[in-house]
């Protein structure tokens, strides 16, 4: 089987939101990682999130993912409506298509879109790996989006998931 690289809701209008944190450095090592999955023949699989405020109506400025990341013609692009990027969307016939059964996973935000996708796709007995610096979060009125980033890394690799740990990873490390 193969693996893919999975970029969840990293979409323009998020670097405008009050409280983003490491905006610019998490899209950096997310077009890194982005470039290295192409070069090894690794699909890059998109997750962009349609709402119903600002960044992520359709269609509006902001909705779109920055050019830096922005899909190439061919690459999947899933639309969903809620936190799982799996829920009434087409993430698994995607992965099907690819033949994938192993995901690296980065994006936004950490402790809604991208925990939730990622725990779902354990669950469901995919490989999953998360990119320790290729994910971020907003500043919470109880914690910092440096805490929510750091408890998430923590957090991962201590869900009890037998058979099926999840991972997580520097990206230099994962496209080394």
């Amino acid at each position: 089987m193969a693996k893919a690289l999975v970029i969840i809701d990293y979409q323009a209008g998020v670097s405008a939101l009050d409280g983003i944190w490491r905006w610019q450095p998490v899209l950096e090592t997310l077009a890194r990682a982005a470039e290295a999955a192409r070069a090894a023949g690794m699909p890059v699989i998109y997750v962009q999130h349609d709402g119903e405020r600002a960044p992520f109506v359709p269609e509006t400025p902001g909705w779109e993912f920055p050019a830096k990341i922005a899909p190439r013609p061919g690459e999947a692009v899933v639309r969903k409506r809620s936190c799982d990027g799996f829920r009434d969307t087409q993430l698994v016939e995607e992965l099907e298509r690819f033949g994938v059964d192993e995901i690296v996973v980065g994006g936004y935000a950490t402790d809604f879109c991208v925990d939730t996708t990622v725990r779902r796709a354990a669950s469901m007995g995919i490989s999953t790996t998360v990119l320790a610096d290729g994910h971020t979060a907003r500043e919470r009125p109880h914690v910092s989006a440096a805490q929510v980033v750091d408890h998430f890394n923590w957090l991962w690799p201590e869900i009890t998931n037998p058979g099926n740990p999840i991972r997580v990873s520097p990206s230099a490390d994962v496209f080394s």
